[in-house]
């Protein structure tokens, strides 16, 4: 039990860092640091470069972590805050979220860029290869735990000292609380600010290097990591650096001591302990949601109705919208699309009919963003869990004998139906227990949700057929199979085109207008009789179906359910470009679901295997774009197109718009 323990705090340590870093840089900066992972994945890499003999410098193991934690990992968090993180204070929640996912994701692919993308598996963290150095009461510690333990230790103490009893903590304080006074006070808010992302920065760094040997050097192991520091940050809301400090170190104690009571194998084995960072989560949201200042909090944005960057660029793109002249520029786009769509099958060969038919079905999953972001404004980050779980669904059925048939015999298309219906339904119980707080909470408990289902759900055999995936077929209809790359096409097109149709319907309904008004408040809606929770929940859950009938139309295409295609670190490329390029945009969302799949396909046919990663760079940096395009890139370009269509129209992009509020309604990404 004593060595369990023993390696439970160790284990529980090196998620405090973690923790801490987010709470310091949160309580500096209002922006909770989503790319914390990317940051440790590249000082690590850094670390290994340095310290590896036979690729790298073959530097001392200590002298090459003190120069990542003291000198790389600071300078990092400055370049990034003069780069970006120090614009992200008046962006919108949305925004905030999508450029720090951006970060990840393309600090994650300028590391394989620069490193390799071959994943190291055996790697030393700086105190090389563990010995033992005492024991207690006959268990044996070793030198990498004392020194995990310790080193947290000091960080806390270090931490808290310096936020609570010195005046630096007080400036810091204070230059989040009104940064006005802060500047009459004759301190400069961005240099405290700046110094919290090089400190937080730094300790992110050295978790990364403390976890190196559990995790070797892969992106997923480092998302792993965050996922149960952000459990911490949850417990302590945020900004309590104590109780994020014990939360983080009870859940490592209790991971590796329930490894003496479950099962060495079966469900409860296996999927309890990676489980645990999501339970955690659940029951610090369940237990803080019934605290009305947790509640309130979740509104402070509508009280103080600031003009933040993305109010001015939805109020310059709504002002050229309304313009009474230029309105035949959508019909000619239309009619664009139309021949276009008409023309691509005649002009392209199979392979790349084949991958346009495949954008299709993505744009079905990014459609999903349109309904929980664009329409309720939920950040979620496990809608690519949501197909997968619709995909596992879905061949399971297909290949077992259920109630819908025997094995091999039930259609497809029902079959697809189904994975729909059970990924609304995951869908239901993920809403109801992320959205009574604000956005903040939805994203990460969404983050989280989606690293458990990589873990727990994908894992098991069953679905994952020993990691070759489940066989499954092609949808027939009315007695057409559709079974080339041609055909495909088609079936693809007439989902997503239905898919839209209904969105389109929806959101010029009575629900729709119920949507509007939650969007602009929640306070309003309320006091209009509206059940907001109740509306969020059942828009999230349709969402999720949607999710999960694209993913179940992507594995048709392949003939296989493959349940890795649809991880998490996959889906924060998703989330990245869906907003990006606008969430209430439905071309927006079919252009970013066309570009996710033939973008890498173009690259892969033109450039060396080396820039492989250099897609996933290109979509982190649209994300990160958002600071300055806010509302995204569609958008941005149906202004220009709606602009240049005013002038030829005779118009002027100053023209009053004409005060008729069925034409209120124009879609804009959020």
């Amino acid at each position: 039990m004593l060595s369990f323990a023993i390696a439970g705090l160790a284990v529980g340590a090196l998620y405090a860092m973690s923790a801490m870093a987010l709470v310091i840089t949160y309580n500096a900066s209002r922006v909770f640091n989503f790319a914390q992972g990317g940051m440790a994945f590249f000082l690590a890499y850094c670390f290994y470069y340095m310290s590896n003999s036979d690729t790298g410098l073959g530097w001392n193991l200590w002298l090459s972590a003190a120069i990542v934690v003291l000198i790389i990992g600071p300078l990092l968090g400055l370049f990034l805050w003069w780069m970006l993180l120090g614009k992200l204070g008046n962006l919108a929640p949305l925004t905030k979220v999508a450029v720090m996912i951006g970060l990840q994701v393309a600090l994650v692919a300028v590391t394989t860029l620069i490193f390799g993308h071959d994943p190291v598996y055996l790697v030393y963290g700086p105190v090389g290869e563990p010995q033992v150095i005492f024991s207690i009461f006959d268990v044996n510690v070793s030198n990498e735990q004392f020194i995990i333990i310790v080193t947290a230790a000091i960080v806390a103490l270090g931490g808290y000292y310096v936020l609570n009893r010195t005046m630096a903590g007080l400036v810091t304080r204070g230059a989040v609380d009104s940064e006005l006074m802060t500047v009459l006070t004759g301190t400069n808010p961005k240099f405290v600010v700046a110094a919290t992302w090089m400190i937080g920065t730094g300790i992110a760094g050295l978790a990364g290097l403390m976890v190196l040997p559990k995790v070797g050097l892969s992106p997923g192991g480092f998302a792993n990591l965050i996922a149960a520091s952000m459990a911490g940050a949850v417990i302590g809301k945020f900004t309590n650096l104590w109780r994020a400090f014990f939360g983080a170190l009870l859940l490592g104690i209790v991971q590796e001591v329930l490894v003496l009571y479950l099962p060495s194998d079966g469900l409860l084995g296996t999927a309890l302990r990676p489980s645990l960072p999501f339970l955690f989560m659940v029951g610090a949201v369940l237990i803080y949601s019934r605290h009305k200042d947790v509640r309130a909090d979740a509104q402070k944005v509508e009280v103080a109705a600031v003009n933040n960057a993305y109010e001015v660029s939805l109020s310059h793109y709504l002002n050229i919208m309304r313009n009474p002249k230029g309105h035949w520029d959508r019909y000619v786009g239309y009619a664009a699309a139309a021949i276009a769509l008409i023309g691509m099958p005649m002009l392209f060969n199979e392979y790349w009919t084949g991958l346009i038919a495949v954008g299709f079905c993505y744009t079905v999953v990014f459609l999903s963003y349109r309904l929980v972001t664009g329409e309720a404004g939920i950040i979620s980050l496990s809608q690519i869990s949501f197909s997968g779980i619709g995909v596992i669904a879905a061949a399971y059925i297909v290949n077992n004998d259920t109630a819908f048939g025997d094995k091999g015999t039930t259609p497809i298309l029902l079959a697809m139906l189904i994975g729909g219906i059970v990924a609304g339904l995951t869908g239901t119980v993920v809403g109801l227990i992320c959205l009574p707080l604000g956005p903040l909470y939805a994203a990460i408990v969404t983050f989280a949700f989606a690293l458990l289902v990589d873990q727990v759900v994908y894992t098991r055999d069953e679905f994952s057929n020993f990691g070759s995936g489940l066989p499954f077929g092609r949808p027939t209809l009315f007695g057409l199979t559709f079974d080339t790359p041609k055909t495909f096409y088609w079936f693809g097109l007439v989902v997503m085109i239905a898919v839209m149709f209904v969105l389109w319907s929806l959101r010029r309904s009575t629900s729709g207008l119920v949507f509007a008004t939650i969007r602009a408040s929640r306070v309003r809606a309320a006091t209009l009789g509206f059940d907001v929770y109740i509306a969020r929940v059942g828009v999230f859950a349709l969402g999720a179906a949607v999710a999960g009938i694209g993913g179940t139309m992507i594995a048709s295409f392949q003939l296989v359910a493959f349940p890795n295609g649809f991880m998490m670190t996959i889906g924060l490329v998703w989330f990245a470009l869906a907003v990006a390029q606008g969430t209430s945009s439905m071309g927006g969302l079919a252009a970013g679901g066309m570009t996710l799949l033939l973008m890498p396909a173009i690259f892969a046919e033109f450039l060396p295997e080396r820039l492989a990663d250099l897609p996933v760079l290109l979509f982190g940096l649209v994300a990160i774009n958002m600071v300055t395009d806010p509302i995204g890139i569609n958008p941005n370009l149906r202004a220009i197109f709606r602009t240049l269509a005013i002038k030829m129209s005779g118009g002027s992009v100053h023209d009053e718009p004409e005060a008729e509020p069925a034409k209120s309604n124009v879609t804009a990404g959020v």
